[in-house]
This record gives C-alpha cells, sequence and structure tokens, in this order.
C-alpha cells in the first residue's frame, strides 16, 4: 500500500514540476517578447497592446489556470473512465454557453468598450482577440481531464507552443509595421490575432494527445440534468474564485486600460502623448511579470504539501510550512522589488532606449512583493478550503482601484496609477490575513527577524544604487549596451549582498535552504 502511495506520490510531483517548467518557460517568454515589440512599435504601439492585452490575459486565466484546475478536481473524483468522460462532456456544455456569450458580448460590444476606454480606435483590435474566447471550452476541458489523471505533459506541451505561436505573431506584425505604412492599430489588430492563432495550436496539440492516448470509445450520455446543473452550482462557487485569483494581476491591467488614457485626457494633454505615456506605464508589466515567477513557484510548490498536513489534522506541521512559504516569499519576492528599484534607470535605459518613466516604474515594481505574497496567502488559505475570503478580498481591493484610478491620474499622471495599484494589493493582502493565524506572523517577530529582513534588502538596494551611480561617472556617455552591462553588474552585485544578509542575519532555517537554488555552494560559504 504504501508503495501505491508513493508512486502516486512520485507522479504528482513529476506532474508538478512539469507545469511548472511549462509554466516559467511561457512567462519568461511573455515577459522578454514585450520588450523587441516596444522597441519595434514605440511606445504608442505598445499603447495599442497593453490597452487590449487584458482581454486576452483573462482568456488565458479561464483556458490555463482557472478552469483546468476546477475540471481537474471534478475528474479526480471520479475513478471510472467512463464517468470522467460525462463530466467533461457536461463542463464542455457549460463552457461553450459561456464562451460564445463572452465572444458575443467582446464583438457586438467591441465599439461600446472602445468608447469606454476613450479610444474608439481600438474597436478592430478588441474584435481581433475576441476569437480567442471560441476556443476555451476546448483547452480548458481537454487540459482538466488529462491532470485530473495526474498527466500533466499536454497540458505543459500545449502551452508552451501557444506561447511560441503567439510570440512568432506578434513580432511578425512588430516588424512589418516598421517596413509599412500600417498604423498602430492595424498592427495592434494583427498583433492580437495571435490569440486566437495560438488558440488553434494549442488546440491541435491537445487533440492530438486525446487522439493518441484515447482510450475505449464513450457510450455514456452527453445531458444528465441533474448531474448538469450541480456542475454549473460548483463552477460558480469554485471554478470563478480560482480564476478570478489567477488572473489578479491581469483583472488590475484592465482597470488601468479604462481609466489611465481617460485620466490622462482629462488632465488636458493631447491623446498621443497620453498613448506615449500609457506605453511607458506599460513597461512595468515584463518586470513584474518576471519578478512573480520565483513568488508563484514557491506558492505552488508547496500547495499539495500545505493541503496533506492540513488534511490530517497536523497543525504544528502546517503552521510549520506556512511560516516557510511566507518567509520565502517575503525574502525573494522583496529582493526581486527592491533589486528593480536600484537598477531600474539602467534597466529602462538599456531594454526601452531611454529613462522616461523610472520613477513611475520604480513604485510600479512594488507590486510584485505584495502579488506573490497575495499567490502565497491564497495558498494557505487554499489549504483550509477556505475559498470566498480571497475573492471577497479581490472584489474589494479592485473596487477601491476602479473608483479612484482615474481621479489619480488625473492629478498626479501615471504616477497615480502607480501609487493606487500598491495601494488596492495591499488592502486586498491585509483583508486576507485577516483568518490567517497569528502565530505566524508573530514569528516574523521573533528575533527581531522582520527588522534584520528589511535592513538586508535596503542594504543591497542602497549598496547596489550607489556602485552603480559611481560606475556612471566612468562611463558618462552611456549607449544603451553600456546601461545593459551596468545592469548586470548590478543584479550580480546585489545578488551577492542578498545571500550575504541571509548568511549573516542567520534569515533561513535548515529546512528553508533546501528550497535555494546552488544550495551546495552557498553552504561552503555559511560554513566558513
Amino acid at each position: 500500500m504504501n508503495k501505491v502511495n508513493n508512486n502516486h506520490q512520485n507522479h504528482m510531483m513529476k506532474g508538478a514540476l512539469v507545469l511548472s517548467v511549462a509554466a516559467f518557460i511561457t512567462k519568461v517568454l511573455s515577459a522578454l517578447y514585450k520588450v523587441p515589440f516596444q522597441n519595434l512599435t514605440g511606445d504608442e504601439g505598445f499603447y495599442v497592446y497593453q490597452q487590449i492585452y487584458p482581454l486576452y490575459g483573462i482568456a488565458v486565466a479561464l483556458s490555463l489556470n482557472g478552469l483546468p484546475l476546477f475540471i481537474s478536481k471534478l475528474v479526480a473524483e471520479e475513478t471510472e473512465t467512463s464517468k470522467q468522460q460525462l463530466i467533461i462532456k457536461q463542463i464542455g456544455l457549460w463552457l461553450m454557453i459561456i464562451s460564445f456569450t463572452l465572444f458575443v458580448f467582446f464583438w457586438l460590444g467591441a465599439s461600446w468598450i472602445a468608447e469606454k476606454m476613450g479610444d474608439e480606435e481600438l474597436l478592430p483590435v478588441i474584435r481581433s482577440v475576441s476569437y480567442i474566447y471560441l476556443f476555451i471550452p476546448f483547452l480548458s476541458s481537454i487540459r482538466g481531464f488529462f491532470q485530473g489523471n495526474l498527466d500533466m505533459i499536454p497540458t505543459g506541451i500545449s502551452q508552451v507552443g501557444e506561447q511560441i505561436a503567439r510570440i512568432l505573431v506578434l513580432l511578425g506584425a512588430a516588424y512589418t509595421y516598421t517596413i509599412t505604412d500600417w498604423t498602430v492599430y492595424q498592427m495592434g489588430s494583427i498583433a492580437l490575432s495571435s490569440s486566437w492563432i495560438a488558440g488553434i495550436v494549442g488546440s491541435v496539440i491537445l487533440f492530438w494527445y486525446v487522439f493518441h492516448r484515447a482510450e475505449k470509445k464513450d457510450t455514456s450520455k452527453v445531458f444528465d440534468k441533474q448531474n448538469f446543473f450541480e456542475i454549473g452550482r460548483r463552477l460558480m462557487a469554485e471554478g470563478l474564485p480560482l480564476t478570478a485569483m489567477s488572473s489578479m494581476m491581469v483583472l488590475f491591467q484592465l482597470l488601468d486600460s479604462f481609466t489611465i488614457y481617460n485620466g490622462l485626457i482629462e488632465s488636458g494633454i493631447s491623446e498621443q502623448m497620453a498613448m506615449s505615456l500609457k506605453g511607458i506605464y506599460d513597461r512595468g508589466q515584463p518586470f513584474v511579470q518576471l519578478g512573480l515567477v520565483v513568488g508563484l513557484g514557491i506558492s505552488t510548490s508547496a500547495l499539495p504539501l500545505l493541503r496533506k498536513y492540513s488534511r490530517e489534522n497536523k497543525k504544528e506541521e502546517w503552521e510549520k510550512i506556512s511560516f516557510t512559504v511566507l518567509n520565502l516569499t517575503f525574502l525573494f519576492s522583496g529582493a526581486a522589488s527592491v533589486g528593480l528599484i536600484a537598477i531600474m534607470p539602467w534597466l529602462n535605459h538599456a531594454l526601452f532606449s531611454d529613462e522616461a518613466g523610472t520613477g513611475v516604474l520604480r513604485i510600479y515594481v512594488i507590486s510584485i512583493l505584495l502579488a506573490s505574497m497575495i499567490s502565497s496567502t491564497l495558498s494557505i488559505l487554499q489549504s483550509k478550503t477556505n475559498r470566498m475570503l480571497p475573492l471577497i478580498a479581490l472584489l474589494i481591493g479592485l473596487m477601491v482601484k476602479a473608483s479612484i484610478n482615474q481621479f489619480a491620474v488625473k492629478h498626479l499622471g501615471i504616477m497615480g496609477s502607480s501609487y493606487l495599484t500598491i495601494f488596492s494589493l495591499f488592502i486586498v493582502l491585509l483583508l486576507m490575513n485577516s483568518q490567517m493565524p497569528k502565530k505566524i506572523w508573530i514569528k516574523f517577530l521573533e528575533d527581531r527577524k522582520i527588522f534584520k529582513i528589511l535592513i538586508t534588502l535596503i542594504i543591497m538596494g542602497g549598496i547596489t544604487y550607489l556602485t552603480l551611480k559611481g560606475l556612471e561617472l566612468i562611463f558618462p556617455l552611456m549607449g544603451r549596451a553600456v546601461s545593459l552591462v551596468l545592469t548586470f553588474i548590478g543584479t550580480f552585485f546585489g545578488g551577492i549582498i542578498f545571500i550575504k544578509g541571509l548568511m549573516l542575519f542567520d534569515l533561513l532555517s535548515e529546512q528553508e535552504w533546501q528550497y535555494i537554488p546552488f544550495k551546495e555552494k552557498f553552504s561552503r560559504f555559511r560554513n566558513e
């Protein structure tokens, strides 16, 4: 029996590793392509793309994260293949209804959405991205079926395949824009068509796995009225919170699309300048996407162990691993945020050719720490099957952002939106932690741990910044190449200081050190 359980657990861990690697590759690619895209299309082209990107991001959250996870849970509850296939048919009907409704809304409502965004020329761009919603039933159902049977490879391969196809179309559109007389809106329409082209690629890959791994032909009935409505109820109660939380940052970006441009226009600046400023603000997206990889990786990997201790009612072990998750997230996401703040002038210049918006971006990247802490807190709460609190907290945070953001931008410019994003995320984090055991947070006060963490981060950021400012005196006429070199120097130097701080203040336990890459090399320094 133990051997069976061990094999099951090993298979589950291998599957989790496949998904983690695929998610890492996808997020890195998603962050990196935006740099050449902005370089080719400029801030105005980047504005057009980023205004509509959240509509694509929501579709990704539905087809890749929230819905497949929910469907896999339904599938895993059944052991018979025929019953699993019936569930897929029932959930597929729900998803077809929902997805087609969303497609019709975005297609027919494109004019209204563009008007509310303050730029009616975005209409064809919105319609271009709307087609991706037609692929959600296939992408999410098949991924959920395989994941429910602990087969993560189809999801991982299709995820990476989609992203590669999308990037090729995006950069192709951006390059064509530079050699033709396309407008930024024509370019944006072609660029956003990459969403449904990627949907075709992902569907083809998944159907290939269905045909090559299909079991006996299913003869089960298609419709079971009682089961159909029960699945619909669970979809709303369980699937919706999962999807909403997995698309948290995309939802904040969506609010930015409706409020920043309008707020800038209300402040009295020209439409062209408003487009450029919104494009500059959106430079922060790739930084945040990359920064979130570490925090999301920690929280995702810890969730199975948290659920295990919760089911077994091992309170002490559950609290210990919960603190470990929060401690690691705070340390490494905090280091990502502070490090980016320190090197931002040089990084911004190296990647985007100038330092425009550096102050705004410095504030915005604090969201890496807050969003990562929210993700880790979510994993801890989910292990106790607490579903509604995170959703309520997120809705309140979004309401705060939606109600004030345009006013903040009108009076403070794009800096106002950065401030409000941080403030709203902080509210979400506070509300979610209202049901966190106080004992976990008290551990941060033991031996003045929280102060040691903050001192480490401040010293790391301060020394890194001053070092680069000193090197800047040696290279006063900086080009992008020099800025890039200084960025790498700052990253390496800051990383060394951070690791030294971890050792000096003993911020990680022996168990927590096991999560660190290249821990064998670090152990030599620790023992010296």
